[in-house]
């Protein structure tokens, strides 16, 4: 769907120009590319680009928010996939895997240091939001990779996907909305929006591994997640459960979004809610729940 779309189109073409306009070495340049044109979906930079247009912006005036946003989320996938000992990621190698471990933890810094050169344009809380969500981030992270060995219930799962996942969402939502206007209602709304659909969409992609769906990434170690907490407790009802709550929160991501005057912009962020849950769901579990 978001493939065909203006938006989709912008962000893989600025990514391109940023690659090949960086003036860095050709082991980074190398490098970039290949983690670059891996693919991915770049729902977070078109949510960036989406939210300033529906706050009365233009792209130009959050793209470098965008971009940063894809960035510092892309070296987090670099760095998961060392942690995680990942294998492929969208059936593509990872990077460790194509080069070597200390290039891929090299890589991940340099995108994490380009994503704050492009924020620095911005306003002072701009910029101290975005570099507080990397740190969350990496918080989020430590809460996952150590959830095997430590105790990890349902409020830490949420407390690890909200700070590793949702936060970046719902931070690229905001600032771009705070970059185009004064309206600080406004502001909230995007957060609401891009925080409920960060959990939801963290929901779905646990549930998705949880049922052996996720063919594109393989991995070797395997952290806890809601469904296999959920499975202890509730059994057969795992599944339903985990799909109703996500219902939930892309109720409440929809529901943010009720702030808004009809437009384009607005149309294509409640479509993402779509595109990013129900869909995946039907998609990858149709067999399962059939």
């Amino acid at each position: 769907m978001i493939e065909s779309w203006q938006e989709y189109k912008i962000i893989n073409e600025r990514l391109r120009q940023l690659i090949e306009s960086s003036n860095t070495i050709p082991k980074v340049k190398k490098a970039l590319k290949h983690v670059i044109n891996s693919g991915g979906k770049r729902t977070r930079p078109i949510i960036v680009l989406l939210s300033g247009k529906l706050c009365g912006g233009s792209y130009e005036d959050v793209m470098n928010m965008a971009m940063a946003v894809e960035l510092i989320h892309t070296a987090s996938l670099v760095h998961d996939d060392i942690i995680d000992k990942g294998i492929m990621r969208r059936n593509v190698r990872a990077l460790h895997v194509e080069y070597d471990i200390s290039l891929a933890i090299l890589v991940g810094d340099w995108l994490i240091s380009k994503s704050v050169e492009l924020v620095s344009s911005y306003p002072s809380d701009v910029i101290s939001e975005f570099a507080k969500t990397g740190m969350m981030m990496s918080e989020g992270e430590i809460l996952d990779v150590y959830s095997p060995y430590e105790f990890f219930d349902e409020e830490k799962y949420f407390k690890c996907i909200t700070y590793k996942t949702a936060l970046l969402f719902a931070c690229g939502a905001r600032n771009s909305a705070r970059v185009v206007c004064e309206d600080e209602k406004a502001w909230n709304k995007m957060f609401e929006y891009g925080l409920n659909l960060g959990i939801a969409y963290q929901l779905v992609d646990d549930l998705l591994e949880y049922m052996n769906s996720c063919a594109g990434k393989i991995s070797e170690i395997e952290s806890v997640t809601l469904p296999m907490i959920y499975e202890e407790k509730y059994g057969d009802r795992t599944v339903d459960m985990i799909i109703e709550l996500i219902e939930n929160y892309a109720e409440k991501s929809r529901g943010a979004l009720g702030y808004f005057e009809d437009c384009e912009a607005k149309d294509k962020l409640e479509n993402l809610i779509d595109y990013m849950t129900v869909n995946l769901i039907e998609n990858k579990l149709s067999d399962f729940l059939a």
